[in-house]
């Protein structure tokens, strides 16, 4: 029944009851200041932003539409008739903040909007910037949308260090630190290298580096290895960079047969060409350096070389003199460090000897 509609019994009863609503409400409040009790709506300011956008089917999905969500993840939901948007039905921006991530390509920009027509006309809440069709990119800001006041932005330069055998020092300042008997076993075993998560919600950090010294070389070569059959996404897209720290001379990396089972220079190579920002960089101290970087020229580089794999985005720093483990104590900070691309001898950290691309 409309306003229109209403007698005016109606509407004086409705005035009434709501009138005692606000009385009671203001009521309960001061008893909860008065006990230390917190009052919170849970939701931001509903002021809207005059941004309109229609909800769309991303996942081409058996469903006619989606559910307005209670916050910022898809689990936090009540699957009632008048919170359900079809697909096509417009929302006006109220605000935007960071959430679960949803999607391919972990988007994790969410939107609390007003819905104007359908099921849920009137009705506030959240919906992923996934089926928005906003013109912003996957995890990019929509333009002209304020902020609802959630935590900033996530940060792209976290990291997980992959231990070696326990042959050194290797504290490490990784995001993630991984021991070596947590992601490996004797028989050269891969099934545990990727059990490390792709975003850590306390710092709001998603790992986009995987790093290992001596050993510990294998550590992002398993992870790429039992990942490899969604080179379009998962984390052959999430890791866009790996440092091997002095992996190895041409005894620790011809010889070892978890090395040599597959060719890891077709693994690298598809992973370079899959990735348009990936990047690998190796640190060559004296070991990695013996007989002019054999080990590393032929299990990782020759086939590269045959197979058009993008060179540029290889780096080798060159240490000559510098030990093995001297390697990882004085650059085990550049696993936080990222470089961008284009990679030249700036991105090598301290003072190498030179640097090239193979």
């Amino acid at each position: 029944m409309t306003k229109a509609m209403m007698s005016a019994p109606d509407r004086t009863s409705r005035g009434l009851r709501r009138s005692t609503i606000r009385r009671l409400t203001a009521v309960l409040a001061a008893a909860a200041l008065t006990l230390g009790v917190a009052v919170s709506t849970g939701t931001p300011a509903l002021a809207g932003t005059g941004l309109y956008y229609q909800a769309v089917d991303a996942d081409n999905d058996p469903y006619s539409g989606i559910y307005l969500r209670n916050g910022t993840s898809m689990g936090n939901v009540d699957r009632v008739y008048h919170r359900y948007l079809y697909y096509g039905n417009t929302v006006e921006l109220i605000c935007g903040a960071w959430g679960e991530a949803v999607g391919p390509y972990n988007n994790r920009r969410w939107h609390y909007v007003h819905a104007t027509n359908g099921p849920a006309a009137g009705q506030q809440g959240w919906i992923a910037d996934r089926y928005l069709n906003t013109p912003n990119k996957a995890n990019e800001y929509t333009p002209g949308e304020p902020e609802c006041g959630a935590p900033p932005p996530p940060t792209y330069n976290g990291s997980v260090y992959f231990e070696a055998n326990g042959s050194g020092d290797e504290s490490s300042p990784a995001s993630v630190h991984r021991s070596f008997s947590h992601w490996t076993a004797s028989d050269c075993s891969s099934v545990n290298a990727n059990n490390f998560p792709s975003w850590l919600s306390a710092s709001n950090t998603h790992i986009t580096t995987a790093a290992g010294w001596s050993l510990g070389r294998l550590g992002p070569v398993y992870t790429l290895e039992t990942t490899q059959g969604n080179p379009g996404g998962g984390r052959w897209q999430e890791l866009d960079y790996i440092l091997l720290l002095d992996p190895g001379n041409d005894d620790d990396l011809l010889v070892n047969s978890c090395d040599t089972r597959d060719d890891r220079g077709q693994l690298f190579t598809k992973w370079l060409k899959a990735n348009p920002n990936a990047k690998l960089v190796i640190l060559a101290g004296q070991r990695t350096g013996e007989d002019s970087h054999r080990g590393i020229q032929t299990l990782y580089f020759d086939y590269l070389r045959a197979n058009g794999g993008p060179r540029d985005r290889i780096l080798v720093c060159n240490y000559d003199g510098m030990g093995h483990q001297a390697v990882y104590s004085n650059f085990k900070d550049a696993m936080n460090t990222p470089p961008a691309l284009p990679l030249d001898q700036h991105d090598c950290p301290g003072t190498e000897s030179w640097a090239w691309h193979p």
